[in-house]
């Protein structure tokens, strides 16, 4: 069984989704609007936390009920000339939604994200 690489926390209204491997130390966090990176030595992200996710769903016209519902959610880092544009893909039963959380513009000469 997988695990569980997801955190949704209604209280705070947060989402945490992790692709962090066993092996990868958190050497540094940047927060973005509503988003908090991690990244791992090699200045990849590793974990990202979304703050007031509901808000932002409703935003993005999508059910924020979808979160009550999540059976597994992945992050997906996409590198492209000039920026790092992240998505989440969220699963529940009968959907698969990816939601695009932020593109990020970034130095040609920093390490790369993905």
């Amino acid at each position: 069984m997988k695990e569980k690489n997801f955190d949704y926390d209604n209280f705070s209204d947060s989402l945490i989704i992790s692709r962090k491997k066993q092996e990868d130390v958190v050497q540094g966090s940047a927060e973005v609007g509503n988003l908090i990176l991690d990244f791992n030595s090699s200045g990849k992200i590793v974990n990202v936390e979304f703050r007031h996710i509901s808000k932002f769903l409703k935003m993005m016209n999508v059910n924020p009920n979808i979160l009550q519902e999540l059976k597994d959610a992945e992050l997906i880092v996409h590198e492209q000339k000039g920026a790092v544009s992240l998505f989440a893909l969220l699963k529940t039963p009968t959907l698969n939604q990816p939601i695009p959380l932020a593109t990020i513009p970034v130095n040609q000469q920093s390490v790369p994200f993905a």
